[in-house]
């Protein structure tokens, strides 16, 4: 009897400490988590605002805020998600490209930390820290992730799909309903970013078939309430396009190839996988090589584990195809020539990437543990490296007298505002309209009460940015010219000119010279605007 208890005693104790010890291991998890998080954040923006003086040269972003302005069920190009997100954040935050900035790795950050829940709900605890180090340093989390649109916002919200998804086929009862609810709410926000995400949709579909747990799950109630719940949420956004002509899906449909399938663009597309991942993946297949290996026998065996990385263990494999079916079914609609594929499409793809390649490389879990103590390391050399970068890229920039580098979007609309208060002190200015999405530096940069619409006021009388009782209302249409120099070919003028000589308005041109001027800017290379007034005509 003293044996047994004895016995029974020190079991206990024993038990009690490994649970302690695996909640501690826990804990020092989950606060590493938010340090990596943290620094991603601050390098990337502290980098480009020292390295960028401008937002994106094609004005994506400057689109997102005219949209945000509305607050409508969708718009002329895309569903409405990531113009709600910019419309938000600018509510609160000043209109600066710094702010601006810390949205695109705010929304890198909410995805990484998805992946890292990801890993948790499919019982790969160890591998969700290494899993977000390797994806932080890939190019569509890091370089490519400061352009925020439809694209980017998919990097936030497909892994918390995935997440919902996981635990609604693992979870039970109750707490599987609830997170069946989630599932529907997630996929209907993901649709909401970019129609793009039902191709992300059906390969959690198909993912699910592929194994025994997933096919199990079709015969509860809870992917049917998913589905119900995903409906509910997009019937907003499915009566917005019925009353607005279908103009997105119209949008939509011009991305379709007319010319059968482009191979160019499909094999760019195909290749996506290592080009965006390149770094990560190769850092990852190097330092998973055993350490009783020597340094020749690790670069022999590399290009194996290259190959291994992505293979599948076995058909019901359902990380494989959770991570790989994105990638596959939208290589199979560029084959057919439904769509003809776009690059940065593979942005929000790889989201499963480095789960696929940890889990097909480690080994025990002191391996792991020793590998993720790298990979830390590394992180925090590829943050020093980033930021250290970037003065010199931003010295190249200005001695190259890169376009972008010297745009003076702002000094532009402090001239076109400073110019309408002279010339009509007494008429409040409230729209721009001209080269659209350019345009809207007057709103961001200048005035944020203005409306800005697309081209002009009456061009989408029955879809998008609707603007009540325009004719009563004055503003300017704005068509950038380029810099003097090298002027841009454009019939922006034209067009203005155009419509405003059938308002009955004066269609006489303002031209503006204006250059961004400081240390930053050693060039002296002016960019020309070409302003046209719009007045209401009174009773």
């Amino acid at each position: 009897f003293t044996y047994n208890f004895s016995l029974t005693c020190v079991t206990k104790t024993l038990n009690n400490t490994a649970h302690t010890r695996s909640e501690l291991e826990k804990i020092a998890e989950n606060t590493w988590i938010w340090w990596v998080l943290g620094i991603h954040v601050f390098a990337w923006v502290l980098a480009h605002g020292i390295a960028d003086t401008n937002l994106d040269s094609y004005a994506d972003m400057l689109e997102n805020y005219a949209w945000g302005q509305n607050w409508a069920w969708g718009s002329a190009k895309h569903p409405p998600l990531f113009a709600w997100v910019t419309g938000g954040w600018f509510v609160i935050f000043p209109t600066i490209d710094t702010a601006y900035h810390l949205l695109s790795y705010l929304n890198v950050a909410i995805g990484l930390l998805g992946v890292y829940r990801l890993a948790q709900a499919m019982d790969r605890h160890d591998l969700a820290l290494p899993a977000v180090i390797l994806l932080s340093m890939a190019f569509p989390y890091s370089t490519l992730a400061v352009k925020f649109n439809a694209n980017a916002i998919l990097l936030s919200v497909w892994p918390w799909v995935g997440v919902a998804w996981a635990h609604s086929i693992r979870k039970a009862d109750r707490l599987g309903l609830l997170w069946s609810v989630a599932l529907g709410v997630l996929a209907a926000l993901a649709m909401l970013g970019k129609y793009y995400s039902g191709v992300f949709l059906l390969a959690l579909f198909l993912a699910a078939l592929a194994f025994a747990p997933g096919r199990a799950w079709f015969v509860t109630p809870k992917p049917w309430l998913a589905l119900f719940v995903f409906g509910l949420s997009l019937l907003p956004h499915i009566f917005w396009l019925r009353s607005h002509e279908f103009v997105t899906l119209h949008y939509v449909s011009e991305q379709s190839s007319v010319d059968g399938t482009n191979w160019r663009l499909l094999s760019k597309f195909a290749l996506a996988p290592v080009a965006y991942w390149l770094v990560p993946w190769l850092l990852c297949t190097a330092l998973c090589a055993s350490k009783d290996v020597s340094i020749w026998q690790a670069l022999r065996t590399w290009p194996t584990r290259m190959w291994l990385s992505w293979c599948p263990q076995g058909w019901g494999d359902g990380l494989f195809w959770l991570a790989m079916l994105p990638w596959a079914i939208t290589l199979v609609f560029g084959i057919t020539g439904f769509v003809e594929l776009s690059l940065p499409w593979a942005i929000p793809i790889g989201y499963g990437f480095s789960l696929l390649w940890l889990r097909n490389l480690s080994q025990d879990d002191k391996a792991i543990a020793h590998l993720t103590r790298r990979l830390f390391k590394c992180l925090m050399g590829w943050f020093a490296i980033v930021v250290l970068i970037s003065p010199w890229y931003a010295w190249h920039q200005a001695n190259e007298g890169t376009e972008n580098h010297y745009l003076p979007r702002r000094e532009a609309a402090a001239a076109v505002l400073e110019i309408w208060h002279e010339r009509h002190p007494n008429v409040p200015l409230q729209w721009v309209g001209g080269q659209w999405a350019e345009s809207a530096l007057l709103a961001f940069y200048g005035d944020h009460n203005l409306h800005v619409v697309p081209e002009v006021p009456d061009q989408f009388p029955a879809t998008v940015n609707p603007l009540p009782n325009w004719q009563t209302r004055a503003g300017v249409l704005l068509c950038p010219l380029g810099p003097v120099s090298t002027p841009t070919a454009t019939d922006c003028p034209q067009r203005m000119q155009v419509w405003l000589q059938t308002q009955g308005q004066n269609a006489d041109p303002i031209t503006i010279t204006v250059k961004s001027e400081g240390i930053r800017f050693p060039l002296d290379k002016p960019f020309a605007y070409m302003v046209f007034e719009y007045l209401p005509k009174h009773p």
